[in-house]
Order: structure tokens, then sequence, then C-alpha cells
């Protein structure tokens, strides 16, 4: 007749710090090297449709891996810190016409 020992259940760390790291009150995220076209919209803060859009036209630097689109993170951030700044006149010229639009809807709306 054999005797089993049973081993004893090692202690899992449920803290950065038990494991040997530096404790910051959450878990650490996993970072990959590529975002999907779903991560992308979000960071741009843009509808999925629209993020596929630009993805295809070539507007946003994006691969083709096996039939699926990536999006490498540097090459996303390259491209975001590339993009041109709007300038005071830009958002003045901006600003005036959503308000000219404003006043065509209400008068629009006013039956005028």
């Amino acid at each position: 007749m054999s005797t089993v020992i049973p081993f004893p259940q090692r202690p899992t760390p449920t803290t950065p710090t038990e494991a040997g790291g530096i404790s910051t009150g959450r878990t650490a995220p996993v970072v990959s090297a590529v975002y999907t076209v779903a991560e992308t919209a979000e960071i741009l803060r843009l509808s999925l449709g629209s993020t596929y859009a630009l993805v295809r036209s070539g507007e946003i630097p994006a691969l083709k891996l096996g039939g699926r689109w990536v999006i490498p993170r540097g090459r996303l951030h390259r491209w975001l810190d590339d993009l041109p700044t709007a300038s005071v006149e830009d958002v003045g010229r901006e600003l005036a016409a959503i308000e000219r639009r404003e006043q065509r809807q209400q008068r629009h709306d006013n039956g005028a």
C-alpha cells in the first residue's frame, strides 16, 4: 500500500509587493506592440466605421496581418504628433461656421 502525501498549496501573491514588485495599488496593464482598429477608434474618439475607413484609405498607418488590420503603436503616436495643429484663426472660423449653421437651423425651425 502506498501513501500519498499532498504537496501544500503555494500562496499566490495578492499584491505587487508580495510578488517582488513596487506597489502601485493596481495591476500592471499588458502592453501590446499594436492596437486593434477598435482600440484606435477609442483612442481617437471616432466611430469604428470612420476608423476603418481611415485605415483602409491609408490615412491612419496600419498593416493588414492575416486578414486583420493592426495599427503599430509607435507609428500611430508619431502620426498623431505630426498632425498639424489648429491656429486661433482656424478655431474662430469653425466656431463662426457652427454659429451660422445653428442660426440657419433656428430660422428653418421657425418657418422663416
